[in-house]
């Protein structure tokens, strides 16, 4: 008998997606599946469209309906408590998996089940409607690719994330090792992989399967979570204290912090500024020394010309 994966699936405000979301994974060529669905108190018509979705499954299915918490992380680990797949993969509903993606990833799986995960660092990104925006992307890799958790581990350091979970299969027993998603903090993913690598360092017996295939498309739109700024560089400031502390935070994350003062600038928004000087000596210090720079000046300058002449 084939091995039962659960597909976990996260939904607010998706009523214009979530039925094309759901539609990808009834179209999974692979067929031993249940599909457990939360849906965050969604204020649009999201449990409408979902249920009416729901009712045309192939596989079981599982609805869980909720007032809204805003807290991701904890709405995860709800949809992988219901769960009872010896595999599970996870989505949002505004995004789409490949018809492959879970029936590849159980093959490897099913062969050691000392790989706790099958990983493939492609997706394409498509728009509110569907339709495809970009090439290809693949996550960056090292040139020399990953080999241990160790590897993996320094690799979502240096470029805070190595893949998408969305799409990906996992072991739930894996997940369940390490608590599942750590509620208590903003981020979700980075977190998860984290705390999964960690533990396979701890247990060296455990491996894994990184490839590079296509396996979701990520949709564009306005309501992204990546799209609030403050949102990721609080996440990247959580997960570095508490799985790197004493660690000097990553190039790209001063990266993003200066495209995070500068769009703070450019949307009059210094309060979210004073904000994020607030979460830790490292980025209150790079904020500092941004201030002084002709750079900061210039654009502080223009901001305050746009508000006063009321452009």
């Amino acid at each position: 008998m084939s091995h039962l994966c659960s597909v976990l699936c996260v939904s607010y405000n998706h009523a214009k997606f979530a039925a094309a979301g759901l539609q990808s994974i009834y179209e999974q060529t692979y067929r031993n599946i249940e599909i457990i669905v939360l849906d965050d108190g969604s204020p649009d018509n999201s449990v409408e469209k979902i249920e009416a979705a729901l009712a045309k499954s192939p596989f079981p299915t599982t609805f869980i309906k909720q007032e809204n918490s805003g807290n991701v992380p904890a709405n995860f680990n709800k949809v992988l408590d219901a769960a009872s797949g010896e595999f599970v993969t996870m989505m949002s509903l505004d995004d789409l998996l490949m018809p492959d993606c879970i029936k590849d990833a159980v093959e490897v799986l099913s062969k050691d089940r000392n790989i706790v995960f099958a990983a493939n660092t492609g997706h394409y990104e498509i728009d509110e409607n569907g339709h495809r925006i970009t090439d290809a992307i693949h996550l960056p890799l090292p040139a020399n690719h990953p080999e241990t958790a160790q590897d993996l581990i320094e690799l979502e350091y240096r470029s805070l994330g190595s893949f998408y979970i969305q799409g990906q299969v996992f072991r739930r027993d894996a997940l369940i090792a390490v608590g599942g998603f750590d509620d208590t903090m903003t981020g979700d993913d980075i977190v998860l992989r984290t705390r999964l690598f960690q533990h396979m360092v701890r247990h060296p017996e455990l491996t894994f399967s990184l490839g590079n295939k296509i396996v979701l498309s990520y949709r564009k739109h306005g309501n992204n979570l990546h799209k609030n700024a403050f949102r990721q560089i609080k996440t990247i400031v959580q997960w570095a204290e508490n799985y790197f502390p004493g660690r000097t935070y990553p190039d790209l994350f001063f990266l993003w912090l200066e495209h995070f003062i500068e769009q703070s600038i450019r949307q009059d928004r210094p309060e979210d500024i004073r904000k994020a000087s607030d979460l830790s000596p490292q980025v209150a210090q790079f904020i500092q020394s941004y201030q002084k720079t002709w750079t900061y000046r210039r654009r502080n300058s223009k901001r305050k010309i746009r508000k006063l002449f009321g452009a």
